[in-house]
């Protein structure tokens, strides 16, 4: 089938999900492909509050909805069989990542939907025209600025969370950091805090989201791993980096540029009591490296993550039966 593919390409704030999603309720038949469950699940709460039957599938959780014929979804869990009107697929420079590059891959190339909406920074860009160019889709590219600039204060904590202030989000690379943040902000100042990362249940993480975008509570400052930056919908006046750097497996490297600026990105929101977004760090000596990460522009990514779906994995396994099966995966 020949799909229209159209490239939502633009910074954080900048309204290119928004308009994707308006496509996705208008459909007859469609499907939201997430980054993340609690991400997933926000659309699925919103799309049900606004009168259009959605269903949720993630690697944790499935809710079917009776006569629902919209899916909010994380992008590992959706279908390539099903036929849809609209799909769209959140954070497409996700395609990029080493380890779950493949899942975006996949439901680009995958999905059998006639209009595909495409959500990301421009980075991988041109890779999804060579895509596109090789499989004879139409790509249409809408192109977004932010509604707001987004400020560095010039003025860091000088390494002091007492400096904290409500609509605060505290960024911090490790579930120990987020803790001992939390503790210290606590325990010195008269704000609570709520946390995200990646690791906690989701419906921990929905209740956390929840708590801090209420402003008729007393929790006002908000402590996140990156996984605040996978376009979570938050009420965030100003974000401020506990470090920038982060243990990659090996040892401690400076955060990528393009996850500086997308994490940066979340602080102001069009329509929240914060629509001016604010940005700095705690220490003095990492505020040049934010200025830094902000001005560069996105790299265009050469290469994306591909991986063989799961029935040809098993049509190779089935040729070489003496072969160990962790064997077989290092020869794809």
């Amino acid at each position: 089938m020949k799909r229209k593919i159209i490239y939502h390409c633009g910074p954080t704030n900048s309204g290119k999900t928004y308009n994707a999603l308006q496509r996705f309720m208008e459909a007859k038949k469609g499907v939201y492909c997430s980054p993340l469950r609690l991400l997933a699940m926000e659309v699925f709460d919103k799309v049900n509050a606004l009168g259009v039957y959605c269903s949720l599938l993630t690697g944790q959780e499935k809710k079917d909805f009776p006569f629902s014929n919209h899916v909010a979804c994380t992008v590992e869990m959706v279908s390539t069989d099903e036929l849809y009107d609209v799909a769209v697929i959140d954070e497409i420079q996700m395609m990029a990542d080493p380890c779950r590059g493949y899942a975006w891959t996949r439901a680009l190339l995958g999905l059998k939907a006639d209009e595909i909406h495409l959500c990301g920074d421009p980075s991988v860009l041109n890779v999804v025209r060579k895509i596109c160019s090789d499989t004879g889709d139409e790509l249409v590219e809408q192109h977004y600025e932010r509604f707001k600039p987004l400020v560095v204060e010039a003025k860091t904590f000088l390494g002091d969370l007492k400096n904290v202030r409500s609509g605060d989000c505290i960024v911090a690379f490790s579930r120990r950091e987020i803790f001992e943040v939390k503790l210290a902000i606590e325990k010195y100042t008269n704000h609570r805090c709520c946390v995200i990362y990646g690791a906690l249940p989701p419906e921990t993480r929905r209740q956390q989201a929840a708590l801090f975008n209420d402003q008729d509570n007393e929790f006002d400052v908000l402590v996140a791993s990156d996984a605040v930056g996978m376009g979570l919908n938050l009420n965030i006046r100003r974000i401020v980096f506990y470090n920038l750097a982060k243990y990659n497996g090996d040892k401690m490297v400076p955060v990528p540029a393009s996850q500086v600026k997308q994490i940066a990105g979340r602080a102001g929101r069009r329509g929240s009591r914060y629509p001016d977004g604010l940005t700095t760090t705690l220490h003095l000596e990492d505020l040049d490296y934010l200025i830094e990460c902000l001005k560069k522009p996105f790299d265009d990514v050469k290469r994306v993550g591909l991986f063989p779906f799961f029935e040809q994995v098993e049509l190779f396994a089935g040729q070489l039966p003496d072969m160990k099966f962790s064997k077989l995966l290092e020869n794809l």
